[in-house]
């Protein structure tokens, strides 16, 4: 193909596949938002979406290839998790991170009480972990390992979803207030750390 030619349009097989493989995982993330289950098997998301459980495993040959292609082609698309770059940048990140949970405040809370999304939500804290540990590695050089592995499980969790929802429940309190809450207590945790070294978990 030369330079100036355009790019041979995928095929009729390759569009149909494609569209089967969207199909399926709007049935999953259906599910997962939707319902309680344990489990979101390929049987299930087959009978949701009017595939054969042979079309959905080979398109995701394993429960973990669903469960990933869910986080990345359906929860990460709708909610991008924002994650800072730098410690300077983590207040207003957070801030950011709470108002997509207002945004899709019924997704959310779905996903938080759904048996079925741990292994979502363990993706989240995968990620969450390295971005905040990359981005406080400047502010936490003193700290041995042990204390850096804590402080970062702290603003992990302040980051999250299940503490906006512990903050719009139980503290009652709404979107806003949970908001400048939450951008409180980031720069509160990043203060100590930064003037305080010495308190520390």
């Amino acid at each position: 193909m030369s330079p100036t030619q355009d790019p041979a349009p995928p095929s009729l097989r390759s569009r149909q596949s494609a569209a089967t493989r969207a199909l399926i995982l709007d049935a999953a993330y259906q599910i997962l938002t939707g319902e309680t289950h344990d489990v979101i098997s390929h049987e299930l998301v087959a009978s949701r979406c009017g595939a054969s459980p042979r079309t959905v495993y080979r398109h995701f040959p394993t429960q973990g290839d669903l469960y990933n292609a869910m986080w990345d082609e359906r929860l990460r698309e709708k909610i991008p998790p924002g994650f800072p770059m730098s410690a300077e940048e983590i207040p207003a990140r957070a801030v950011d991170a709470f108002m997509r949970f207002e945004t899709h405040e019924e997704a959310i809370r779905a996903i938080i009480n759904s048996p079925a999304a741990s292994r979502v939500r363990n993706r989240g804290g995968i990620e969450g972990r390295a971005a905040f540990g990359a981005a406080l590695a400047p502010v936490m050089a003193q700290l041995d390992a042990e204390q850096r592995r804590l402080v970062v499980a702290v603003f992990v969790g302040v980051f999250s979803s299940p503490f906006w929802q512990v903050l719009r429940d139980r503290a009652q309190l709404n979107g806003p207030d949970a908001q400048r809450a939450v951008h409180w207590a980031m720069r509160a945790l990043l203060a100590t750390l930064t003037t305080q070294p010495g308190v520390t978990p």
